[in-house]
This record gives structure tokens, C-alpha cells and sequence, in this order.
């Protein structure tokens, strides 16, 4: 059964940042349902509802396959969710306080307790949001996958995840993140090129030649055969840019 998504109010969320160092033993073996209990943790967002069993099936495991199943698990399991909604700090601290505790917990919190909460428990800006809270990261991952290629968002993960770099370079630019055409094409290119997963600045150095090159080009006019045409024409200066940086 769909259930509304809550979110907590912004006195919560300062009082959980400023309170992290005191309620460390909470965050690494406790729990926080007691102070759940208090005003400002039950605010509901009648428009977006989630699957409350979905949490117990996150794997805490850190590798590319648990990645690209947990984003596919958190993007299905929430629905109604807009990039509006999902840059607002204040639904994903509940979820990671909460039902998804157990989860980041496990995930996340390592040699540095204090830094990696307040890291990963926590989403103050859109780059926070998108790269580094537990649960949010993860919708993020499965929205732009699905964006992409809805009907086997799998695929597009399998590239976008291989490589911390590339995922990146895919949210940090615009071009690439959110016009279709050439994040399409950039992806298939991603399936057929394997020089751009053998370094870990190849496919920056990529998307940088593209930006010099390309930049300006209105992909939506292309057929796809043209833009493959086009992305395969600068993988030269993309390899020769590399080894000027990296290898000379």
C-alpha cells in the first residue's frame, strides 16, 4: 500500500544538523523514533507517495550493482516525486532518520562518524542533494536514467554508474544531464567505447571536448545515426587532449 511521503520542518532539520556530534550513538546503533514523536517530524506531502517495504530492500553493499539496483528500487518506489520536490533537504533527512536509518547506516557511516553524517544524512545544497545523501543520490541516479531511456532505465545506469567520474560529469553539465538527444547518444557511445571507462578523467576530458566542439549545436535537429556520427568525431581530440594532460 502507497503512502503519503512526510518530510520534516526546517526547525528539525537545524536542530538534527547542530545535535549530530551529541546523538552520534543514535546514528551509528540507535534509532530516532522518540524524537519522531516530536512536532515537525509527521509534515506530509500529499502529492508524492511511497511504498513503506522499500526500505528494508536496500542493499548497504558498496558496489556498481547494488548501486543500479538500489536507484531503480528508490525511483519506483516513490511516485509523484518532481526534481523540484526531491532538491528539498527536509524529505530526504526524514527518510534517512527514519525509514531508511538502517540503510544509511550501514552504507555510509565509516572511519569519520560526525563528517560522514553530516555528509550523508543531510542534503544542504542541490550538489549535497544529487551527490551525497544516502536515499537522495539514489532517486537522482534513477530519474536521470529514466529520463534517458524509461522503458530499460537499467541500461542507462550500467554506463552512467560505472565510474563515480562519469556520473559526474553527467550531473554537473546540463548539456549532457538534460538534453535528451545527446545524453542518449552519449550513452550509447558509453556501451561501444571502452577508452572512456579504462581512465578515470576520460570521459571529463570527453565531455570537455564536447563543450569546445559541440556546445552550440542543436542536437534535436540530428537523427541519431548523426549524432553517434558526431560524438565518434571527437573521441580523436578527446584521446589526444587526454594524453596531452595525463600521459606526456
Amino acid at each position: 500500500m502507497m503512502l503519503p511521503l512526510k518530510y520534516v520542518s526546517d526547525k528539525v532539520v537545524e536542530r538534527l544538523f547542530d545535535g549530530v556530534p551529541e546523538n552520534l550513538e543514535l546514528y551509528i546503533s540507535g534509532n530516532f523514533e522518540k524524537k519522531a514523536a516530536e512536532q515537525g517530524w509527521g509534515l506530509e506531502l500529499k502529492q508524492v507517495t511511497y511504498d513503506p517495504e522499500f526500505p528494508s530492500k536496500l542493499d548497504p553493499n558498496n558496489s556498481p550493482e547494488t548501486e543500479i539496483g538500489n536507484s531503480l528500487l528508490v525511483h519506483s518506489a516513490i511516485k509523484g516525486m518532481t526534481p523540484a520536490v526531491a532538491r528539498q533537504e527536509r524529505v530526504w533527512v526524514r527518510l534517512c532518520h527514519l525509514d531508511c536509518l538502517e540503510y544509511s547506516r550501514k552504507r555510509w557511516i565509516r572511519s569519520n562518524p560526525d563528517k560522514d553524517v553530516a555528509n550523508h544524512f543531510f542534503a544542504k545544497t542541490l550538489d549535497q542533494c544529487r551527490d551525497d545523501n544516502a536515499i537522495a543520490r539514489l532517486w537522482w541516479n534513477g530519474h536521470i536514467a529514466s529520463r534517458i531511456d524509461p522503458s530499460n532505465p537499467e541500461r542507462v545506469l550500467k554506463q552512467v554508474l560505472a565510474r563515480a567520474n562519469i556520473r559526474l560529469q553527467f550531473l554537473d553539465r546540463s548539456n549532457a544531464s538534460f538534453r535528451l538527444p545527446i545524453a542518449k547518444g552519449v550513452v550509447r557511445l558509453l556501451e561501444k567505447e571502452q577508452w572512456l571507462h579504462e581512465h578515470d578523467r576520460a570521459f571529463e576530458v570527453f565531455m570537455l571536448v564536447m563543450d569546445k566542439h559541440a556546445g552550440g549545436l542543436l542536437f534535436e535537429t540530428l537523427s541519431e545515426a548523426e549524432i553517434d556520427d558526431m560524438l565518434a568525431a571527437n573521441l580523436p581530440a578527446a584521446k589526444a587532449e587526454f594524453k596531452a594532460r595525463y600521459e606526456d
